[in-house]
């Protein structure tokens, strides 16, 4: 069986996406953005192609695929989702009006969506009302029953006994939800050096030196972020802050121990920056969920 995902972007979501390589079997191929290149490295990617290469649009033109996943939702990238063959497709597409649509299958996750055919309001409800994480719903939605299964970028994390005591934070913030920022991490880096080797982890010139210093951590505090996903495919221990995003869409392992903001539910979705959501969750708080985590 031939496959193809194509998944480009954010770059956290392309790490969530790889659940699927768990239950797909056959020849996989992936379409994304070269910038994610160090995150599809699994030993079940037979081909990753890059969207802002022309010669890699022109030969995915001429493949013959039995299944193609479509997760995003771009009027450029579905331009290119209509010219590949395939016998059978999941996900979201142009239809024959160019208006963006859906498969059923997927119906679960666009409905939740910018693409949703109810409209924003109703699709922010959905996503409210929802109690499913996102590896959940990607897993259902090819067919196959959700186990638990683990993302996989192609690393095998390090032994904790190398590790051990040591604490990554990432206070990066990209993106559209700049409430995803905390301003607590230098006092919690304070706090936490007197015990405990500490460090900033932050994107540096490559994603494989992020990847590589995540590795070498026993635990790591942030947000929901790209640096978050990487820790648990990591499998490394994860405390996560949520400002205004919803912590059931994501799957802990097992590994995370979850704090929402206790005004997340006032600053749920919004786009702007935020003193008070940014501001919310206490140090003292993480500080102590940190250091019960070390010592189990």
């Amino acid at each position: 069986m031939k496959i193809l995902i194509i998944k480009l972007g954010a770059l956290g979501d392309v790490v969530r996406t790889t659940v699927l390589l768990s239950e797909l079997i056959g020849e996989i191929y992936w379409l994304s953005k070269t910038n994610a290149g160090d995150l599809l490295n699994s030993s079940k990617i037979s081909r990753k192609y890059f969207i802002e290469s022309n010669k890699d649009l022109s030969k995915l033109q001429g493949e013959d695929f039995d299944l193609v996943i479509s997760l995003d939702e771009e009027k450029e990238v579905l331009e290119i989702v209509k010219k590949i063959k395939t016998k059978r497709l999941i996900g979201v597409y142009l239809d024959s009006n160019e208006n963006i649509n859906y498969t059923k299958e997927s119906s679960y996750w666009f409905d939740m969506s910018l693409s949703s055919k109810f409209g924003k309001k109703r699709a922010d409800e959905l996503k409210k009302e929802n109690i499913k994480s996102v590896p959940q719903i990607l897993i259902e939605m090819i067919g196959k029953r959700w186990r638990g299964q683990e993302y996989d970028i192609g690393i095998i994390p390090e032994k904790l006994e190398k590790v051990k005591g040591n604490i990554g934070l990432i206070n990066i913030c990209t993106g559209i939800w700049p409430n995803k920022a905390w301003n607590g991490y230098e006092t919690l880096k304070r706090k936490l050096e007197e015990t405990y080797r500490v460090k900033f982890l932050e994107i540096k010139g490559t994603l494989k030196e992020h990847i590589d210093e995540i590795n070498n951590c026993e635990l790591v505090v942030c947000g929901d972020t790209l640096g978050m996903h990487l820790a648990l495919a990591l499998k490394k221990k994860l405390v996560i802050l949520f400002n205004c995003t919803p912590p059931q869409e994501i799957y802990g392992y097992n590994k995370a121990i979850k704090i929402p903001g206790p005004l997340l539910e006032k600053y749920l979705y919004k786009r702007s920056k935020d003193i008070e959501a940014i501001s919310a969750i206490k140090v003292d708080d993480v500080y102590c969920r940190v250091i019960k985590y070390l010592k189990k």
